[in-house]
């Protein structure tokens, strides 16, 4: 599939999903038969063979996050965004200029200015419903509002830390916790940049105190992202952008989605400043426990640098951002930019909330598969059957369902992935596993010709979870 419209005016006569299609089949976005990326930045799969035109015909709604539509539209919706970064490889462009062109290029150019606006609106609109800020709007409101959050976040353990904590392979659950966090971690404070420019006062400075604090004050060895990479590394994994692409789930890249979303949009400057507020101040109570989950699993065998800088650091930057940002943009621009600080906090609450239930989920599902294999066989099919071939050198990717699935090789013998470290689930000819809804998986042939069936599994009888 190629790109089929090259100008946005010719685009933006056609529908949001043909667009993406059209983007979707750009050759960066087809994938190989590698599981991880290599040192590419500008490849990663969206796998298109997956995406139906109709499938961005209806946002997701409550309860939909980790939903097939969300996955498909915030890869689509994240790489957009990175195409308006700075993105070059360690190695240098040397073989990769023709991608870094492409990436870059009018052509994939025109398809994301025609869509971006749509896709946004897509991605977040079960936001809007989903927050109210209605009431009184004066900044101790806002303060009050503020801190009972932050009180809450700080007082129940994570449920992704929880899930893994409980695990019983906690190496493994651990590795998949830090793929998640490497979306964010190895580009860091992208979206946060776009806030800087322009003139509005010491809130400015204030933010940029912080910015600054991510990019190690201009020195590389202490930038957070170089930092971050050093904690793959204690691990035996990957260190470079998107090296697990196929792995991060629709919660966390909804997440990082949402920043660059308020900041794309300056009419959404306050609920940046809100949003950005609670992130700060939470972060530092999360990251001490993944310090306290991670040394309890490894001990001193992985390098919790870049946890402990964030411990000690998002202290700090939540005072400044509550005092500098928060309250002194509601005192200084008054009532009717509080309910927009307002919706700030309460979505990055939310969308927090998704991050970690998402990351929960997928941690106890990869974590108890020879249970799904008996689920499997309590499932009732709920129509006929989908089935694919697959070759060993087909393009890998992954993906989840929108209801729960059961997977049945039919023949030949496959690898299941669902988490980006330790070995694949081995399934042979008639071998069959409950895929619930939402879940993350990808499937690879382990013989030169490999056939599986994928049942829906009737929602009025579904499998029993473990």
């Amino acid at each position: 599939m190629q790109p089929q419209e090259s100008s946005a005016g010719s685009a933006a006569g056609d529908t949001l999903g043909r667009r993406l299609l059209a983007f979707a089949g750009s050759p960066l976005f087809r994938g190989d038969a590698q599981v991880l990326h290599d040192r590419n930045p500008y490849r990663r799969m969206l796998v298109p063979e997956s995406l139906a035109e109709p499938d961005f015909d209806r946002p997701p709604g409550p309860g939909e996050w980790s939903s097939h539509r969300s996955l498909a539209a915030h890869r689509l919706l994240g790489t957009f965004y990175e195409s308006e970064t700075v993105l070059l490889p360690e190695q240098g462009l040397a073989g990769l200029y023709e991608d870094f062109s492409a990436f870059y290029g009018q052509e994939l150019k025109d398809l994301r200015e025609g869509s971006v606006s749509a896709l946004e609106r897509f991605a977040f609109a079960c936001l809007d419903d989903a927050v109210d800020v209605t009431g009184a709007a004066t900044p101790e409101v806002l303060d009050a509002f503020f801190q009972h959050m932050v009180a809450e976040a700080a007082a129940g353990p994570s449920p992704a830390l929880a899930a893994v904590a409980a695990a019983g392979d906690r190496a493994r659950a651990a590795d998949l916790y830090l793929v998640q966090l490497a979306l964010d971690g190895l580009t860091e404070a992208s979206a946060m940049s776009r806030n800087l420019a322009g003139a509005y006062g010491p809130e400015q400075s204030a933010l940029f105190k912080i910015f600054i604090d991510e990019f190690g004050y201009g020195v590389y060895d202490a930038k957070h992202t170089t930092i971050f990479a050093k904690m793959l590394r204690s691990r035996g994994m990957a260190d470079h952008v998107h090296a697990y692409w196929n792995f991060y789930l629709a919660g966390p890249l909804a997440t990082n989605n949402y920043y660059y979303y308020l900041s794309r949009d300056h009419a959404k400057f306050f609920r940046y400043a809100g949003a950005v507020t609670y992130a700060e101040a939470v972060f530092a109570p999360a990251f001490v426990e993944m310090v306290a989950v991670f040394r309890d699993i490894f001990g001193d065998a992985v390098d919790l640098h870049y946890c402990d800088e964030h411990a000690h650091i998002d202290e700090h930057h939540g005072r400044i951002t509550r005092e500098q940002v928060l309250l002194a943009l509601a005192e200084r621009h008054g009532p009717r930019v509080v309910p927009e600080l307002l919706r700030g906090v309460a979505e990055a609450r939310l969308i927090g909330g998704w991050f970690e239930a998402d990351t929960a989920e997928q941690i106890r599902w990869s974590d108890t598969l020879p249970r799904h294999r008996e689920l499997a066989g309590a499932a009732t099919a709920a129509g006929p059957p989908r089935r694919s071939v697959r070759t060993p050198d087909d393009p890998f990717g992954t993906r989840c369902h929108d209801g729960a699935m059961v997977l049945e090789i039919e023949r030949g013998e496959a690898e299941l992935f669902t988490t980006p470290t330790g070995p694949p689930e081995r399934m042979a000819r008639g071998d069959a596993l409950l895929i619930p809804a939402g879940r993350l998986y990808g499937v690879r042939a382990a013989t030169p010709e490999t056939a599986f069936l994928l049942h829906p599994v009737s929602p009025d009888r579904p499998a029993a979870p473990a």
